[in-house]
């Protein structure tokens, strides 16, 4: 009877051992802080939505053009900018544990009229994982005015490598083809709009993982 306890005892410690070990996997978090300015005069915009992909809190910023977001998942993410009468922007940004990134945007007036434009809904989704070596990247617009004609510029780099590939330039689909990708590779690419060869809107920085080989 007592051996039958004793493997009892050492089943539920076993158990009590196991739960503390997935408790261990814990997320971490950091903070975002940051100021927009206009692109013309310097100086600070308040109202500016602030936005980020992968999705968090949504704040505006203040009279003096700051915005504070006190929690962000460790890693990579894009801060979405957007206000009217401004083209809508986008920058990249490392998030690490128990530390607070500085950013500082500068935005600018939308002097053609185009309209708040937004750039969304990439393919493959962002995160996306086991990806081809080559295939179509595509991507929606909303938010220009229908007479408005954009092309599209399309960049893409490797993860930690700070050189950016064009892809694709001045097109007027919204999708361009890779090729040639690496194997096991985490890819970023984002795409910038324009109109009549002025920058109107960039994208999120989006990410993919390519398949094993």
């Amino acid at each position: 009877m007592k051996k039958i306890i004793y493997i009892a005892c050492f089943l539920f410690l076993t158990a009590l051992t196991s739960c503390d070990e997935e408790k261990l996997d814990i997320i971490s978090y950091g903070s975002l802080n940051g100021k927009v300015m206009d692109g013309e005069t310097y100086l600070p915009v308040q109202g500016v939505l602030i936005t980020t992909t992968p999705a968090s809190l949504s704040v505006l910023t203040d009279a003096e053009g700051k915005f504070s977001i006190t929690k962000l998942k460790e890693g990579e993410v894009a801060i979405n900018v957007k206000k009217k009468d401004y083209l809508s922007n986008s920058l990249s940004a490392a998030i690490y544990d128990n530390e607070s990134t500085q950013l500082e945007f500068l935005i600018f007036k939308d002097e053609n009229n185009i309209g708040n434009i937004n750039i969304y809904d990439p393919v493959p989704g962002n995160g996306a994982l086991d990806q081809a070596f080559g295939f179509l990247l595509k991507w929606n617009v909303e938010g220009k005015k229908s007479s408005t004609a954009l092309t599209y510029s399309i960049y893409i780099f490797e993860s930690g490598s700070t050189v950016q590939k064009l892809v694709g330039e001045d097109i007027t689909l919204q999708e361009v083809t890779v090729s040639g990708l690496k194997a096991s590779t985490t890819y970023f690419w984002y795409v910038v709009a324009k109109y009549e060869g002025d920058k109107v809107a960039f994208s999120p920085t989006w990410s993919f993982k390519t398949r094993v080989e």
